[in-house]
């Protein structure tokens, strides 16, 4: 496929994702078609961000089936960060070619084969159809590190210089030596992202821990806690278990470094995600077009405060692990996370949300109440606001965020005084109905009692 071709199909891609979702998913099955050929990687990475949402069925291969057991620590070129034990995808298609090159012919078709008589949207026919790709491959990349190790030039033709795909090598070579444990626990636990577990879940963990090493060997359990972390919104319930281990001696030492690494791998992703959150204009799920959620500063401010309870959940649930740990280092992570989260809701939410809710709630209408769709919209920015609201205390910025809804509210409070002191307000339809418009937001910021409270004032004014 030609450089050209590769733009073109690229350029496809990125065009796809301001389209509807038929049309959006009708783009990516023809590229689908087209396999693992040259350039359609990166057409798929344009295409992630709303795959993600909408999670189509993917056409089983051999290559994904390769790297299912890690697909959890894979990040697109653009946001991978270095030394979080994770996977850039750009790595995948160089590091498939060389184990590739290194599996005997009848193993990989005889997979290719299983794969087309199982049924795909069964996880454990597709487990038993990749454990013999899995052990085979984790030989494979520990023998593609230790020939890059030792020779430059195979290094350099593949890899380029950066030592750093050494890392992640080794990583995928750890998640694929327990592939079939690390499938199995993920059937016997909710889909991701993981929120509550119950106690079934939770003993599911601990059995795995302890088959793998147990108290006396914490360290082996590492590539499953690594996975498990990654598809959890509150991992720090995962070290917690670690740090409840009753050892003594050097399992100690061996489990505190375990979790003082998750811990560090933990913050790290949390920072890496508020990074490119920040920036990211996502789309909203039910939308219909991720060009117009991306366009939409209500639905935006919307977002990204989902984005922000989920990151500042993930990061108060590592609070305990942490304090047990007694480690600076670690300790001044996590208050730079939560600074730094902090200041992601006060310039992407707090930021905007005043001026979005004037021009949705204030423009020059005079006489006419908010229309339903603007209504909807100045409630989503309303409902972003109290959720950061809710954020406030552990992020440490209840004083800006008070502020913001102080200054929202006398907003609020003037624009009702003005609408009701204009002439022929007592019978207006119009203004009664921009009334209750008011009192919805009210509700939303300061609860239901002030509503009402507010309701028997203006009720009292309008007669």
């Amino acid at each position: 496929m030609t450089d050209a071709a590769i733009a073109q199909w690229q350029t496809l891609a990125r065009d796809a994702t301001r389209l509807s979702d038929a049309k959006f998913l009708q783009i990516y099955a023809l590229l689908e078609q087209l396999g693992d050929k040259p350039g359609i990687a990166g057409a798929f990475d344009a295409m992630r961000p709303r795959l993600t949402q909408l999670r189509p069925p993917r056409r089983p291969t051999v290559s994904r089936l390769f790297f299912r057991p890690a697909e959890d620590l894979f990040d697109d070129p653009a946001v991978y960060t270095r030394r979080l034990q994770r996977v850039s995808r750009g790595t995948l298609p160089t590091c498939w070619k060389l184990v590739r090159a290194r599996l005997e012919s009848a193993l990989v078709d005889g997979v290719a084969q299983d794969i087309l008589k199982a049924d795909p949207r069964d996880p454990r026919v597709m487990a038993r159809v990749g454990a013999p790709l899995w052990e085979a491959g984790a030989q494979a990349l520990a023998a593609i590190a230790h020939e890059a190790d030792s020779n430059l030039r195979f290094m350099v033709d593949n890899f380029g210089r950066d030592d750093d795909v050494l890392r992640q090598i080794q990583t995928l070579r750890d998640v694929l030596l327990l592939g079939s444990v690390i499938e199995d626990l993920k059937q016997r636990l909710p889909e991701r992202p993981i929120g509550d577990l119950a106690e079934s879940h939770v003993e599911a963990i601990k059995t795995v821990m302890a088959q793998l090493g147990g108290a006396e060997k914490p360290q082996a359990s590492a590539p499953v806690l690594l996975v498990l972390t990654a598809r959890m919104l509150r991992p720090g319930v995962v070290l917690k278990m670690l740090t409840d281990m009753r050892v003594t001696g050097n399992s100690q030492v061996e489990r505190d470094a375990l979790t003082r690494d998750l811990s560090g791998v933990v913050v790290g992703n949390l920072l890496r995600q508020t990074g490119s959150m920040a920036k990211a204009h996502e789309a909203v799920p039910g939308s219909g077009t991720a060009g117009a959620a991306a366009t939409d500063p209500a639905h935006r401010l919307g977002a990204l405060a989902a984005v922000a309870e989920r990151l500042t959940d993930g990061l108060t649930s590592v609070n305990d692990s942490v304090a047990v740990l007694r480690d600076k280092k670690t300790a001044d992570r996590v208050a730079a996370a939560r600074s730094e989260i902090g200041e992601f809701v006060l310039s992407t939410v707090l930021g905007d949300v005043e001026k979005t809710l004037a021009g949705l709630m204030y423009a020059a209408r005079t006489g006419i109440a908010t229309p339903p769709d603007d209504m909807r919209r100045a409630e989503i920015a309303a409902l972003a606001l109290k959720r950061s609201a809710k954020l406030a205390g552990p992020l440490g910025i209840q004083r800006e965020v008070a502020a913001k809804i102080t200054e929202i509210r006398r907003e609020i409070d003037r624009q009702t005084d003005r609408m009701m002191s204009a002439p022929g307000a007592r019978g207006d339809p119009e203004v009664r109905r921009q009334m209750f418009n008011h009192l919805r937001l009210v509700e939303i910021l300061s609860g239901s009692d002030e509503a009402e409270r507010m309701y028997r004032d203006w009720s009292r004014r309008l007669g």
